[in-house]
């Protein structure tokens, strides 16, 4: 298929050096995003606490309102939703799509799968589709995922990313997790054209089971309980997987327009920000106003604030992300 001539296109702006897709033309065209629809005000909540873990975990809530979705808004419908805007704003139907990934994690299912389902939603026919389940740091491995297809010998040139979360099914009622979690879905459309301007520059992405324990959901209710040393394990991990992805493209926190995290608390929010010895203008999450969204967090502030022009195109921007139920971290390096 074609790239869709009508998509945003991009002045030649590349680092020069050594990001793994640079070559490859592959470009943002479309961003979508969904919350479900019952907003929840978190007045007075501020200074709560239910365990020494969760209080030294989640500090202060830090989350003005948040959202749940009810019962018919499934991960496939919340997902479908967001890609249809993405789609929209891309200028490209779901029957152009080569590849779709869905990251999601919250509702698993033993044989129904969100990846397949959510493409059937959309109407689309014969297209590979598949999910993926890098918890909080999905969205860096379904992109990461996507790239390699879009550039593997297959001849795909357009992919749909969603991610998918209903976050508060995965926290005891109650507690002061409750108070931090939404449930939302974010996506994007990529498009390569091989030896064009590039919106995708470089991607990282780890994985190390032995530190799952960190952060994990079990037991007959599937909630989430977390280690106590988590946010000095994330920021560690984050710390690295910058340093990886700045280094290999001669870059500096400095050079970057926007640090675009996933924050999932506000200890790990001001941590990554100090850490990384970032401006704190620079520096944008939905946390405060959207609440901890899981994999949706980065492609949903990066939705929310591109239709609102605080990110342009061209804004060179840095995604750093961890996952805590299979421990696996990884940052995206693109341009808007």
């Amino acid at each position: 298929m074609q790239p869709n001539a009508d998509a945003t296109s991009f002045s030649s702006m590349t680092t020069g050096l050594h990001g793994i897709w640079e070559d490859a033309g592959i470009r943002f065209t479309g961003f979508g995003h969904y919350f479900g629809s019952e907003e929840i005000h978190n007045h007075g909540v501020e200074n709560a606490t239910t365990s020494h873990v969760e209080d030294r975990v989640i500090g202060g809530v830090g989350v003005r309102t948040r959202y749940r979705a009810n019962d018919d808004e499934t991960p496939v419908f919340m997902a479908a939703q967001a890609s249809r805007q993405a789609l929209e704003q891309a200028g490209v139907d779901a029957d152009d799509i080569d590849v779709m990934v869905v990251s999601h994690w919250t509702d698993r299912n033993y044989v129904h799968e969100v990846g397949a389902l959510t493409a059937a939603e959309l109407g689309m026919k014969g297209s590979m589709a598949f999910e993926v389940c890098g918890s909080c740091a999905g969205f860096i491995q379904a992109v990461h995922t996507a790239a390699s297809f879009l550039t593997a010998p297959t001849g795909y040139r357009k992919a749909l990313v969603a991610t998918t979360e209903r976050v508060t099914r995965r926290v005891r009622p109650g507690s002061k997790g409750s108070m931090l979690v939404s449930d939302g879905a974010g996506a994007c459309v990529l498009e390569a054209t091989p030896g064009g301007s590039p919106g995708l520059i470089d991607s990282v992405f780890h994985t190390d089971g032995s530190l799952a324990h960190m952060s994990a959901a079990s037991g007959d209710k599937g909630w989430v309980k977390s280690h106590p040393d988590l946010n000095d394990v994330a920021l560690a991990h984050i710390s690295d997987t910058v340093e990886e992805i700045l280094g290999r493209n001669k870059l500096a926190i400095g050079d970057i327009d926007w640090l675009i995290p996933h924050s999932g608390t506000e200890p790990l929010a001001k941590g990554i920000q100090h850490n990384l010895g970032a401006d704190p203008a620079r520096v944008l999450t939905n946390l405060a106003f959207r609440g901890n969204v899981s994999s949706a967090s980065i492609p949903t502030t990066v939705s929310e604030l591109r239709e609102r022009g605080v990110v342009k195109p061209g804004d060179l921007v840095l995604s750093p992300s961890i996952g805590g139920g299979v421990w696996c971290w990884g940052s995206l390096l693109y341009r808007i």
